[in-house]
């Protein structure tokens, strides 16, 4: 549906804006504050997977016939997605498609020069029977960006917004209940669906929002810490490359490598620098975190070929409220010995405790080892408790992150 003109000037009025812009009440964000939080825990506080009694004026979360408490990360069909085309220079109306299939030229520039790129976000049901969408206006700013990098058009991020609102709201039913542990995942993906046969830009593309309802990536929650593989014979993205852009072929090359460490044993990999091997990056699908618990340091990376992750983002701001330093620089391979703990984060995950990260020759013996925490680290569990806790509307939103569905 496309937005009215009038609105426009009231959306950009405002830092933080509410999803729900056909609605002609106020446009601004509605925030979980405190004083919401109580009245929402007077209305109905119960954590059961019941759902009956939440129904609210957009539908019921949690009310199609799934195993919620069975959820893993996988696919699952739901009623529909959202569909938008850029052609003649401007964006299209947007649609709901019942259909899980689409029919795509056999010279789209998104088959043959991978001119694609993806976001990845969550919505959560609240105690109340409420559902809001975690940061949704910084997926997208990245995927602009990652956009840009391959020369595809903007989505104006109001349009972005409503879209993820548009597109939870019509599958409501599909929200996993509060107390589930689970969400609904959206994956935007935009990509050039017009045919070019020469190396340059498509003139049409697509918009999609696909939806999944998910449960913890591990089961129970925060997952007990993993051991991780310091890839040498592989590189994730090149210098000045588009390492920092969320494009469908960052992720085909981590395929292999991905594959051959889980057959020796290490369910992630962690990618060096391209150019001299002697630099933290980013694991697989997920940035690194190292935590220094006596100095009380978080450090990240800072390089162009690592994806600006919004996980990390939050977790950096939560992270200084509680007192820690934050580093985000060049990190030497050598340094992982000073950290107590290492984190992988990402959307899927929240954060995945690092146990271990072991480094092989060329005949697959170990030649380092960079031992952490045997069980899940105190700093680690408070950054995923507080995320969580945000996200599932617990306690007070005062950062202003979660977005209702209306």
């Amino acid at each position: 549906m496309r937005i009215a003109s009038a609105l426009l000037p009231l959306l950009a009025a405002t830092a933080h804006t509410c999803l729900a812009f056909t609605v002609p009440t106020s446009p601004t964000l509605t925030p979980l504050t405190k004083q919401s939080l109580n009245q929402q825990r007077r209305l109905g506080s119960s954590s059961s997977l019941s759902v009956a009694a939440s129904t609210t004026e957009v539908g019921a979360p949690g009310t199609a016939d799934l195993p919620w408490s069975e959820l893993g990360f996988e696919f699952r069909p739901t009623k529909s997605h959202l569909k938008m085309v850029y052609k003649d220079g401007k964006w299209g109306e947007a649609e709901m498609v019942e259909s899980p299939y689409i029919n795509i030229h056999i010279g789209a520039t998104a088959l043959h020069y991978g001119q694609s790129c993806f976001e990845g976000l969550k919505a959560f049901a609240h105690d109340d029977g409420s559902v809001y969408v975690f940061r949704p206006d910084e997926n997208a700013k990245r995927i602009n960006k990652s956009g840009d990098r391959v020369m595809m058009p903007e989505i104006p991020v109001e349009i972005f917004l409503k879209a993820c609102n548009d597109i939870v709201k019509d599958n409501i039913a599909y929200v996993p209940p509060y107390g589930s542990g689970g969400a609904l995942y959206l994956r935007p993906l935009l990509f050039g669906s017009g045919p070019r046969i020469g190396l340059q830009p498509a003139e049409e593309y697509t918009f999609l929002i696909m939806t999944i309802p998910v449960g913890d990536y591990y089961k129970g929650g925060l997952a007990e810490p993993v051991n991780g593989l310091i890839v040498d014979d592989y590189d994730r993205a090149a210098p000045k490359g588009v390492g920092a852009a969320k494009v469908a072929g960052n992720y085909a090359a981590d395929l292999i490598p991905n594959m051959e460490a889980k057959k020796k044993g290490y369910p992630i990999c962690l990618y060096l620098d391209a150019a001299t091997h002697t630099m933290v990056e980013e694991f697989s699908t997920s940035n690194f975190i190292g935590i220094d618990n006596e100095n009380k340091r978080y450090v990240t990376p800072k390089s162009p070929s690592v994806l600006p992750s919004i996980t990390n983002k939050s977790l950096q701001t939560i992270a200084k409220d509680e007192g820690l330093t934050i580093e985000q620089r060049d990190i030497k391979v050598e340094e992982l010995g000073e950290f107590d703990e290492a984190i992988a984060c990402g959307t899927a995950v929240v954060v995945t405790p690092i146990g271990s990260l072991a480094r092989l020759n060329a005949d697959g013996e170990e030649i380092s080892k960079y031992v952490f925490t045997e069980d899940v680290g105190k700093t680690t569990r408070s950054l995923y408790d507080t995320v969580r806790s945000i996200q599932n509307g617990e306690v007070e939103d005062k950062y202003n992150w979660n977005f209702k569905v209306q």
